[in-house]
């Protein structure tokens, strides 16, 4: 097998942008269980790509159904010094803050800098919007926020020339991963008991069918011989959805939950097939 992705603490790019579930924290855990050698890289739940930023694999195939999420990785890619000129143009103050919020452009890499922007700038570093689609997170208070890592966008700028990058479901996603090809899934959360720091955020962004039609594809996946990872939560329905697989409960500090007394250690799983 040709030895295409490898394992590298990639000094030169890090994820640039704060997201609900992001597996920064987890990230040491996880890459124990990366293989030393695999073809292609799929990661079909990008939000902040951690895991991608450390692997730093030489040819990589990134979704999310977040649209302006996805909009904002291909405008650092393609015009990363229009977006960089966008973002030194915003101020970090409450007038400025609501402004940008509520701010509509046809301009990608003008939407591109927004996003970062909020969410640099608003509270925790959520992305939430209405039924209208309007984000509607207010602003965060912070002293002195970096709203462009200059340096560290043109560098993510470069490693996503790497990539193919897609606005588009998981299944559609990963449909082209062969043989030895390693995909990591990261799907947002869905169960309800209290041990998970992510409920609140998650609940209705992934529903229970959404999980078995995952373990559908996961197994598919597996079947065709794809080397396999999932973070998933530590509740007695995933475990015994993916009970054919292995399952690893490991430890981390939740951040995400609104109240202070609910940021605490919580378990989650690592499911792999390796």
């Amino acid at each position: 097998m040709k030895k295409i992705g490898k394992i590298i603490e990639n000094q030169h790019a890090k994820p640039f942008l704060k997201w609900a579930g992001g597996k920064k924290r987890l990230l040491s855990r996880l890459l124990e269980f990366i293989p030393k050698e695999y073809n292609n890289y799929y990661e079909p739940f990008l939000g902040g790509g951690s895991l991608f930023f450390a692997l730093h694999p030489r040819k990589a195939y990134l979704s999310d159904l977040n649209k302006d999420l996805i909009n904002t990785y291909i405008q650092i890619e393609r015009n990363v010094d229009m977006v960089i000129k966008f973002l030194k143009e915003m101020k970090y103050d409450e007038e400025s803050y609501y402004k940008i919020r509520d701010m509509k452009s046809k301009n990608d890499a003008k939407r591109a800098a927004r996003i970062i922007y909020l969410n640099r700038t608003c509270w925790n570093g959520l992305y939430r919007v209405n039924p209208q689609g309007e984000f509607n997170v207010p602003m965060g208070r912070y002293k002195n926020p970096t709203i462009c890592d200059e340096g560290n966008l043109k560098n993510v700028g470069k490693i996503l020339k790497k990539a193919v990058v897609k606005n588009c479901d998981f299944e559609k996603m990963v449909n082209r991963a062969s043989k030895d090809d390693l995909i990591y899934f990261d799907p947002p959360y869905t169960t309800a008991c209290r041990n998970n720091g992510f409920i609140e955020y998650n609940s209705k962004l992934f529903s229970l069918d959404d999980q078995i039609r995952l373990k559908k594809i996961m197994s598919e996946c597996d079947r065709r011989g794809c080397k396999i990872i999932m973070s998933n939560a530590n509740h007695v329905f995933i475990r015994k959805l993916y009970r054919k697989f292995n399952i690893h409960v490991v430890r981390r500090q939740s951040l995400i939950a609104g109240r202070r007394e609910n940021r605490r250690c919580v378990t989650e799983l690592v499911i792999n097939n390796l």
